[in-house]
């Protein structure tokens, strides 16, 4: 079994596309912020197992959960389960070069596709 470990930047890395050079340059500025010591950055943390909300709250003003989502959900249509359906997480991790993705086989010879979405990864898609 493949551990799955975080990787840096994200989505920037993960999920914006190949074509985006653009948006994925604000890895840069996380960098540069990174770098500023008035900046604690804590991976890898799970909340209710490494610390819990409230000692996060009696610690900062302020606590914010900005998670992503590890996998997609099931939407109980008939066919998600056929061969050639995938959803956005392990399609956007393949194309994007995540570890977590890089052995997933895709056919990319069809001409049209559907794709069940809306909003930026649609897009991408």
């Amino acid at each position: 079994m493949i551990e799955k470990l975080p990787t840096p930047f994200g989505l920037v890395r993960g999920g914006v596309a190949p074509d985006r050079q653009n948006i994925k340059r604000v890895a840069a500025v996380y960098n540069g912020s990174a770098r500023s010591p008035a900046l604690a950055f804590f991976g890898n943390v799970r909340v209710g197992e490494d610390v819990s909300v409230d000692e996060l709250c009696n610690l900062y003003h302020a606590v914010i959960f900005a998670c992503g989502a590890p996998e997609d959900k099931r939407l109980g249509i008939p066919g998600e389960e056929l061969r050639g359906v995938h959803g956005a997480t392990e399609f956007v991790g393949w194309y994007n070069g995540h570890p977590d993705h890089r052995d997933h086989d895709f056919d990319l010879s069809q001409e049209v596709v559907a794709v069940l979405g809306h909003g930026n990864v649609a897009a991408d898609i």
